[in-house]
């Protein structure tokens, strides 16, 4: 069950932030990413090792998405006031949060096939993007931020395959 929740449980993390943003309910993405959130870390063996690794792709999330801002080749929707609005919104941080909870569940079969991971990011990650402006949360998103976000999806791919395996007992869940 945890494992099907991991994987389900993120889509309805990503459409809870792209609807409930573009409609102006921020309790539902902030509320459903927390539960989701916390029973990642309730599976923890080792949860610094698990802080760690969110943390580390919160950061990769926030660099990539704040710099397309900050280029001018992105806008969100509920930016922060001037001169802040390039910094990624609070909703997107929660996303790459949960994002990460998920990795292990999501992506531990393409840990072999990194060459894939990356193909994938590079076409999956502009997707995402393409979606959230469809709901709106994304209000503008140029041509070169689409190609900046392939180039850094499939970065952050390769990175998230690369350390799944290599890390001992990351994200391994307590056996309850």
């Amino acid at each position: 069950m945890y494992f099907w929740w991991m994987i389900i449980g993120f889509q309805l993390v990503w459409f809870a932030c792209a609807w409930g943003i573009s409609h102006h309910y921020p309790l539902l993405p902030l509320l459903l990413s927390m539960v989701y959130l916390n029973t990642f870390m309730s599976k923890q063996s080792d949860k610094k090792i698990a802080y760690l690794f969110l943390g580390k792709f919160l950061l990769c999330g926030l660099i990539a998405d704040s710099l397309i801002s900050g280029l001018g080749l992105m806008t969100y929707m509920s930016a922060y006031p001037s001169p802040f609005a390039w910094l990624q919104p609070w909703w997107l941080s929660l996303l790459w949060l949960c994002f990460a909870a998920s990795a292990k569940s999501s992506f531990s079969w393409l840990e072999q096939r990194r060459s894939l991971a990356v193909a994938l990011g590079m076409i999956a990650g502009p997707i995402a993007y393409l979606s959230g402006q469809k709901f709106g949360v994304f209000i503008d998103i140029h041509p070169l931020g689409f190609a900046l976000l392939s180039v850094f999806w499939g970065a952050i791919m390769w990175l998230l395959v690369k350390q799944l395996p290599s890390l001992p007992n990351h994200l391994q869940y307590k056996h309850q």
